[in-house]
């Protein structure tokens, strides 16, 4: 999202502070493993080395958000929605680094044909930051920001979402919005049954073994 003024970011800095005081509190009282390995937030001289590597600004969001946790990830799996994991600084830097290298070679693997922008190959996009990704040691599935429309969508090593409009899609604010939501007043979650494993939260979703469906209980 650009072109905010400075309540506009003030505001959405506050949302985003709110709804993530909203899930550390449920973890502190209900997960407490979870809760237990957050990670301290991001400086702000490690945002800027990150904004540096990608050459443009992050948006108040994500720099909230990474300025109020880093980590949280047990048995290398996150707590976030489809149990997604918060990517480091590095790791999301990495994973950038990577995907536009992949899109410079399909660019000219597969030159654009007759008129431009036309049957483009789309692997990458320079305004797409990773956040989330499915696992801690695994960055071949995730979710990214596109920093141009301040939305959030899917990308995989194979195949890629683009922000077309056909589907609505989270915000940072509105996808933390939700998990505060869901854990509050499990009745209203809908992407997910949030619920606890071993003192973690775990959202049930067909990746759970039949022994930890066996050991998972509903959050109520």
């Amino acid at each position: 999202m650009t072109g905010r003024t400075e309540e506009t970011a003030e505001t959405t800095a506050r949302l985003v502070t709110d709804a993530w005081r909203r899930i550390e509190a449920w973890l502190g009282e209900r997960a407490p493993v979870s809760h237990a390995a957050l990670g301290p937030g991001a400086g702000a001289e490690e945002i800027a080395a990150v904004e540096a590597a990608l050459g443009f600004a992050v948006p108040v969001e994500l720099r909230t958000l990474w300025g109020l946790v880093s980590g949280g990830n047990v048995n290398g799996g996150g707590f976030w929605l489809g149990n997604r994991s918060l990517l480091r600084l590095d790791d999301a830097v990495a994973v950038y680094r990577r995907m536009m290298v992949l899109q410079t070679q399909a660019e000219r693997r597969y030159p654009t044909p007759g008129v431009p922008g036309e049957d483009d190959i789309v692997v990458w996009q320079r305004p797409w930051i990773p956040v989330f990704s499915s696992g801690e040691y695994d960055t071949v599935l995730g979710t990214y920001l596109d920093s141009g429309s301040g939305l959030m969508w899917h990308w995989s090593k194979y195949a890629y979402v683009l922000p077309d409009g056909t589907e609505p899609q989270h915000s940072v604010v509105t996808y933390l919005e939700e998990i505060a939501d869901s854990l509050e007043t499990p009745a209203l979650a809908t992407e997910g049954t949030p619920g606890l494993l071993d003192g973690r939260l775990v959202w049930l979703d067909e990746t759970l073994t039949e022994d930890e469906r066996r050991r998972w209980h509903p959050a109520t």
